[in-house]
């Protein structure tokens, strides 16, 4: 959701260049501004323009129009005013009016040094229609800044550091891991299916005696205790001999996925063509050849060294994490609920979208949908609370962004991915990514301020503790 945030900065980055492309307009007598703050980062100003700018404004105009007007009867630049002035004095008054409005939000914006969320609602244009030369213009501004932030304690945060020990057990758990990889399913020898086997399968099923969509297959592999088929299916193939028909009822759930199906039992007709057992290879030289090793020895090696550094970047992870969550719990915040309502809703989009993904019932989706939102908008708040907060220490601490940032960092993205550095930074230095790896940037050293300053205590925890604690944060942040 870092880049949803973004998205806002650049709305009032906007707002702010809109503003700045009118800076050389000039007022003959400032407007005036009575500005009320009505709390969440959200204003409403209302702005008093003297009649005086209008007159010297329309006046620089008509004097632009008369210059370059053809008028019948008249050469070009030599029409009377007067009827200049009949002609295009509506269309003047009006343009008039939209630079006075567009430039007094600009002067608002610089002189108090505020930073909107886009351009701002305008009460009262409407009224101007019906406004006397005479009568100062009057409109309101109302609009939402950035959020706010009080920092509190960033420097001396104390936080442990979760370590884990890496020994042999782990690398064993890995190479086992990889056996399976390599595994080859062979052909089974008079012997019967059990779960991990693969059975080649034909079937065929009918509900009442009609057949009905992916009813039926021919040579499927299917892996007893994959779960992929429901539990009264695998059942009647766990003891299965190669050859063997065998029949199954099935009892379709009441939230399956296909709804034309939900409730209903189908019966099936299962032909066993052939079953195959994982072989798995043996832990020795060659093994260690296929993974790409010289010999077991390095492989060993090699796979305790890749989990201590793995290890090592899942504990500094935690570690940032639990600090920066500290810093955010000493901070107070002011957030316009329209920012936190966006974002809330990109979070509850993606997470419905992910669950349909994995067919789960709308039904089922309706049924969490008030956990769901009260979820996406904690996750929103999360998200715009850490942001901020990074930004705020960012600009305290006078962090910038150098174009040694931007090579260090595609040197680091060249390593992760495989790829030539120059590719990469030609990559990140295109317009529409820049800005995105620029604040990327600028929030990761805001980040290291907080951890070069902080008190880190080292505690060992168990693997499952810390893993624990990893996927806890994965869902707090919706991943």
């Amino acid at each position: 959701m870092a880049d949803d945030h973004d998205k806002h900065d650049e709305e009032s980055t906007t707002a702010t260049a809109t503003a700045e492309d009118e800076k050389e307009f000039k007022f003959v007598e400032e407007p005036t501004f009575d500005v009320q703050y009505t709390g969440q980062c959200a204003y409403e100003v209302k702005v008093s323009i003297s009649p005086v700018n209008q007159s010297k404004h329309a006046e620089e105009m008509f004097e632009e129009l008369r210059d370059g007007a053809e008028m019948p009867g008249f050469r070009k630049g030599r029409a009377p005013r007067k009827l200049i002035e009949k002609k295009f004095g509506k269309h003047v008054k009006n343009d008039v009016e939209i630079k006075l409005v567009g430039a007094a939000f600009q002067k608002l914006i610089k002189d108090k040094d505020l930073k909107p969320l886009g351009m701002p609602d305008i009460d009262g244009l409407e009224e101007l229609k019906d406004r006397e030369d005479s009568a100062p213009l009057e409109v309101t501004f109302k609009f939402e800044v950035s959020p706010r932030v009080e920092l509190g304690k960033y420097r001396g945060i104390e936080v442990e550091r979760p370590v884990v020990k890496v020994d042999d057990s782990d690398v064993t758990e890995h190479i086992e891991e990889m056996r399976g990889r390599f595994a080859i399913f062979e052909d089974l020898e008079g012997g019967v299916a059990a779960e991990g086997d693969q059975t080649i399968i034909d079937f065929k099923g009918a509900i009442d005696g009609k057949e009905f969509s992916g009813n039926s297959a021919e040579n499927y592999p299917y892996i007893l205790g994959s779960g992929r088929f429901l539990p009264e299916f695998e059942k009647a193939l766990l003891g299965a001999s190669a050859g063997d028909n065998l029949n199954a009822k099935v009892k379709f759930p009441d939230d399956y996925h296909a709804e034309e199906l939900r409730g209903k039992t189908g019966e099936f007709e299962i032909k066993v063509n052939e079953i195959k057992r994982k072989n798995l290879p043996a832990i020795d030289d060659d093994l260690a050849a296929l993974a790409g090793h010289k010999d077991l020895a390095s492989m060993q090696d090699a796979l305790k060294k890749q989990l201590t550094d793995a290890s090592v970047a899942q504990s500094e992870r935690i570690t940032q994490a639990r600090a920066l969550a500290a810093v955010v719990d000493g901070c107070t915040f002011e957030i316009p609920e329209t920012v936190i309502g966006k974002i809330a809703e990109d979070y509850l989009e993606n997470e419905i979208k992910h669950m349909m993904s994995h067919r789960v019932p709308k039904s089922a989706i309706d049924e969490q949908m008030e956990t769901l939102t009260k979820n996406a908008r904690e996750n929103a708040l999360n998200d715009i609370r850490t942001l901020t907060v990074l930004n705020e220490i960012g600009e305290a601490e006078g962090v910038e962004v150098t174009e040694a940032d931007f090579e260090k960092e595609a040197e680091s993205m060249a390593g992760r991915y495989g790829l030539p550095a120059e590719t990469v930074a030609q990559y990140i230095a295109q317009s529409d990514e820049r800005d995105s790896y620029e604040s990327r940037i600028y929030r990761t050293k805001a980040l290291a301020v907080i951890m070069d300053n902080a008190t880190i205590t080292d505690k060992e925890l168990p693997r499952e503790e810390l893993d624990k604690e990893i996927e806890g944060n994965k869902h707090e942040h919706g991943e």
